[in-house]
């Protein structure tokens, strides 16, 4: 419904019904049962509650900070990141991606004519003197700067220890992920699911990017489109007929349960070592969620 929501309010419309309402699926397997992602809700408190936080310490150095708005409209934010898909999730909104073009609305910098102040800018994002290298798994630095509003805000909601856990287990998720994609598992389930959406006559989207063709194929067609209502329209229905190919070929091969054993696999070579981190890091996520979703933020 949100694709076809999306383009009756740009002046399109598109036929077609949508699935009945069946049992909500499982989550889609994420590494580290999903430990740095943040549902949309979430994301929405968790920022309200930093830019509060940041305009606090901002006013303690005499500046004026106003808090700034998020980026709406973005369907993409969620998108599970080994490209796993469900008919339900297909049907109302595709991949995300045409819905998005349409409805996604950067917000106003409200901040805009303070930000040419080196002083306020410094106070705000902190200065090279405070830099602070920190080392991270696998060979990866992080840095941050301890003198930023910015870094005061995230401390003082999620603790001064998430900085290192969240950037750690990013790494981790990432390397997780990439293990996963070319475990021969999943290797082979890549190809059943190639020859299942060519039978289903989606054979654009089953190319050499492999589960990320279809989305591939979206984007691509999205930029050719412009800004033309009529092209956007037939870039929605290919969008639509793709996903649904895609997540009924993702069902049919049993593609959940492949990754969800791959990641299972990456993360004991991976993760071993890191089991109080992460349970450090999840205690920090909890706390932060809920002064966010409390009615008292700590200034």
């Amino acid at each position: 419904m949100a694709l076809l929501l999306g383009l009756g309010a740009a002046g399109c419309s598109a036929s077609g019904g949508t699935a009945a309402p069946g049992p909500a699926p499982l989550p889609a397997p994420r590494p580290f049962q999903g430990v740095t992602h943040y549902s949309e809700p979430e994301r929405a408190a968790l920022h309200t509650a930093e830019e509060d936080l940041v305009a606090a310490c901002m006013k303690r150095r005499g500046f004026t900070y106003r808090p700034q708005r998020r980026t709406t409209g973005d369907r993409t934010a969620d998108a599970n990141p080994y490209g796993l898909l469900t008919v339900a999730q297909a049907t109302n909104d595709g991949y995300g991606i045409t819905s998005t073009a349409l409805a996604v609305r950067p917000p106003v910098d409200t901040n805009a004519r303070e930000g040419a102040d080196k002083r306020w800018k410094d106070a705000l994002l902190g200065t090279p003197a405070h830099r602070v290298d920190v080392p991270m798994p696998l060979g990866g630095t992080f840095f941050h700067h301890t003198d930023s509003c910015v870094g005061d805000a995230k401390s003082r909601l999620f603790g001064p220890a998430y900085y290192k856990l969240y950037n750690s287990f990013q790494i981790l998720s990432d390397a997780v992920i990439q293990k996963v994609r070319t475990d021969r598992r999943y290797l082979a389930a890549q190809s059943s699911w190639s020859t299942c959406m060519k039978n289903a006559g989606a054979e654009a989207g089953a190319d050499a990017d492999g589960f990320g063709g279809p989305r591939v194929s979206v984007d691509r067609r999205l930029r050719q489109a412009g800004q033309d209502p009529a092209e956007v329209h037939a870039v929605a229905g290919v969008e639509l007929r793709l996903s649904r190919a895609d997540a009924g070929c993702q069902a049919e091969i049993g593609l959940p349960a492949v990754v969800a054993a791959a990641q299972r696999d990456a993360e004991k070579t991976l993760g071993a070592g890191y089991t109080d981190e992460l349970a450090a890091l999840r205690a920090l996520r909890q706390k932060a969620l809920t002064t966010a979703n409390g009615s008292a933020v700590p200034k």
